[in-house]
């Protein structure tokens, strides 16, 4: 936007200044993110809205200059010059109000008969160090949704006049639908206070939301100012040359290359269509009719099976109990399995030979893929003399070409094994090729996968050479989102309702089933551990999908040990907390202990409707933890179960409800469409009440 521009000295003091000046007076408010960004701010505020930390004030820019210098307005709001070299001046952006003016929204008119105008955005407020602690767990957690924009500032710092601009990108994310950067104090805002009080520390992270920009519109001159200093940390010319034209200054350039760019808003729920350019080359070959905006992405797990199903070699790499065997064998549950070790005898990947006879013995998973492919009279011939696989391997080479099905060989650890154990699936992989005497190919059916930890995660991880990395098709880093976990792992194989429940209420925004699958990540990074350490100096025991599944185990067991009698006399409290504190680190175990033992009503007690008031859920977890522990329903109790979340926890509970204990049963699908087929067509009797 070229229009952006700074006010002249006389627009600002003076009988011929702007009305909203007279109005509203000289002194301005700056924002928190002009603080961390060097801006000076006052210790008191004499501005007209009162003294309230919020509105302390900055000084700021003209473009007014004064000897080689440029006027400023200062902090109490009086006029004076600064150099234009310094960075701790602020930036109180104007331009034509009719520019913006069809576009601006929520318009007011204050008490003093100002008009103000909301248009762009920017990142302006600390957040509450609650919110703040929450978004940073989730930063590092990797589970903010980024909204692809950028906003760019200066990262020199203040006192390094002769230094030019250095970018600085911070990256906006989105959560609960706002939207926020992540900010490192530097030694540029060091000691200084945030209006919620807090004093800024170097090296520290703050959250900072990004908000409306509020402009003040001068109606009789047609000029909109912006309400608060909205950036510093700009020097406003690094030479001390100006003499007038303000075009020619740093901090102009960066008004017309940076941040008029960054206020413009993204509209991260809306895809970015333009139905006037030409179709792509992906639209013109695509046959699907759905709307762009209902369009999913797929799981890391269909993109899987979907290699695979190309027959495509896929390597999943990643930290240890994410998941990556369990998945595979989950979509698979027939592959053949080989663990790498640095132990293993190599004939079991390349075979071997019998000495007294001069026959090759192919390795077994060769065998057993044959075994897949061939005919029950090509199976006996292959199991009653193993020379008989070099005679029908060709026949059978050909059949595979037309079988839609796929074999897939699994190479567990391959990342964690040491070269010369690497090297015996090199063939394999490259040349898909057993070489044993003449060789054997491999069916055109089989997909080789493989698996291993990157070095980040495992002491013993190894790099593999190129020509075996490059021959793998994909390449696929995996961080398991928590919706993906849930709904491939967790339900179908009945992981504990509790912990179903307890991550669910922990990492979902809001209870719509439809968004399950974007949930974000949950594997927590190693030095997320480092930073938590026991009392003992050991390092603090993370969360992953394997310690979630012991956990359900250990609950099954507990609740099996408790109901036969096991623990007769014994503090049962003390017996469930100790267990999960060797699985969690102490603050999640406490979360999930407290979540576990929440008061639910079971499912015969809904059924039943032996149920008052005051067992009825208020809080959010209360009603995750229902919704939990009448997961336990059959088909015959679902409908009064259906009924009770609907009435008491919330509607949008009933659909996450129904996703989880459906998971991916079609009978329990086709019971759900039936009793909402009912309730379309059929006025039920309602009990809702108005919950506490």
């Amino acid at each position: 936007m070229s229009n952006l521009t700074f006010l002249t000295e006389e627009q600002i003091f003076g009988k011929s200044c702007l009305e909203i000046f007279n109005k509203y007076g000289t002194e301005c408010a700056i924002t928190d993110f002009s603080i961390l960004l060097g801006g000076y701010v006052s210790n008191f505020c004499y501005t007209s809205e009162g003294d309230s930390q919020e509105n302390r004030t900055g000084w700021w820019w003209t473009k007014t200059p004064y000897g080689n210098n440029a006027r400023v307005v200062d902090w109490p709001g009086l006029r004076r010059w600064s150099d234009v070299d310094r960075r701790a001046g602020g930036a109180r952006p104007a331009l034509p109000y009719s520019v913006i003016q069809s576009i601006s929204s929520n318009r007011v008119r204050g008490t003093n008969g100002i008009l103000e105008v909301e248009y762009g955005e920017y990142p302006q407020t600390i957040v509450p160090e609650s919110l703040s602690n929450l978004l940073e767990q989730n930063f590092q957690y990797k589970t903010l949704t980024k909204t692809g924009k950028e906003y760019i500032t200066d990262s020199v710092q203040c006192d390094c006049y002769s230094t030019s601009f250095q970018p600085r990108n911070h990256i906006e994310f989105s959560y609960k639908g706002k939207k926020f950067i992540r900010f490192v104090a530097d030694l540029n805002c060091e000691d200084r206070n945030l209006s919620d009080g807090r004093q800024v520390k170097v090296g520290s992270p703050y959250w900072i939301e990004v908000e409306p920009i509020k402009w003040l519109i001068s109606e009789k001159e047609n000029i909109a100012v912006c309400k608060k200093i909205i950036f510093a940390g700009v020097q406003f010319n690094q030479e001390q040359n100006y003499k007038g034209n303000f075009e020619n200054t740093d901090i102009y350039k960066f008004l017309e290359n940076c941040f008029s760019k960054d206020i413009e808003a993204i509209n991260i729920n809306t895809p970015l269509e333009n139905k006037e350019t030409k179709p792509t080359r992906l639209q013109k070959m695509n046959p699907d009719t759905t709307k762009v905006n209902e369009r999913r992405n797929m799981t890391a797990t269909e993109k899987i099976q979907d290699w695979i199903e190309s027959g495509q070699s896929v390597l999943l790499r990643g930290p240890s109990g994410i998941g990556k065997t369990e998945r595979l064998k989950t979509l698979y549950p027939d592959l053949i399995y080989i663990k790498l070790t640095n132990n293993m005898f190599p004939e079991k990947v390349v075979g071997s030979m019998n000495f007294q006879t001069g026959q090759n013995i192919p390795p077994d998973f060769y065998k057993q893929a044959m075994l897949d492919c061939a005919t029950p009279e090509e199976q006996k011939l292959i199991k009653e003399n193993v020379q008989n696989l070099y005679d029908l391997a060709d026949k059978i080479y050909e059949r595979s070409k037309e079988s839609k099905g796929k074999i897939v060989i699994l190479l567990d650890e391959l990342l964690n094994v040491t070269p010369a154990v690497q090297s015996l699936v090199y063939t394999l992989v490259l040349n898909r090729l057993v070489e044993i005497g003449k060789g054997l190919k491999l069916p055109e059916n089989v997909v080789v996968v493989a698996t291993g930890n990157q070095k980040k995660y495992s002491i013993v991880a190894k790099d593999i050479a190129e020509p075996l990395e490059k021959r793998f098709d994909h390449i696929f880093d995996m961080e398991p989102k928590v919706g993906e976990w849930l709904y491939d792992y967790a339900i179908p194989n009945k992981i504990h309702p509790s912990v179903i429940g307890f991550i669910m209420s922990k990492y979902l925004s809001t209870g719509k089933s439809e968004e399950i699958k974007d949930m974000g990540y949950f594997y927590e990074e190693p030095e997320i551990g480092e930073m938590h350490p026991d009392k003992y100096g050991c390092n603090g025991r993370t969360n992953d999908p394997r310690g979630w599944v012991s956990i359900s185990n250990t609950l099954y067991k507990f609740e099996k040990n408790l109901q036969t009698g096991k623990y007769i006399g014994k503090n049962v409290e003390n017996i469930l907390e100790t267990s999960i504190n060797t699985k969690l680190r102490s603050e999640w175990a406490s979360a999930f202990f407290n979540f576990y033992n929440l008061p639910t009503l079971s499912v015969k007690e809904v059924v039943e409707k032996n149920y008052g008031e005051s067992a009825l859920p208020k809080t959010s977890n209360e009603r995750f933890a229902t919704l939990t522990s009448l997961l336990m329903a059959n088909k015959d109790e679902i409908k009064a179960c259906r009924e009770f979340v609907r009435n008491y926890c919330d509607p949008e509970f009933l659909e996450l409800y129904d996703f989880c204990w459906i998971g991916k049963d079609i009978a329990r699908m086709e019971k759900i469409m039936e009793l909402k087929s009912l309730e379309n067509n059929v006025e039920l009797p309602s009990e809702r009440r108005a919950m506490a």
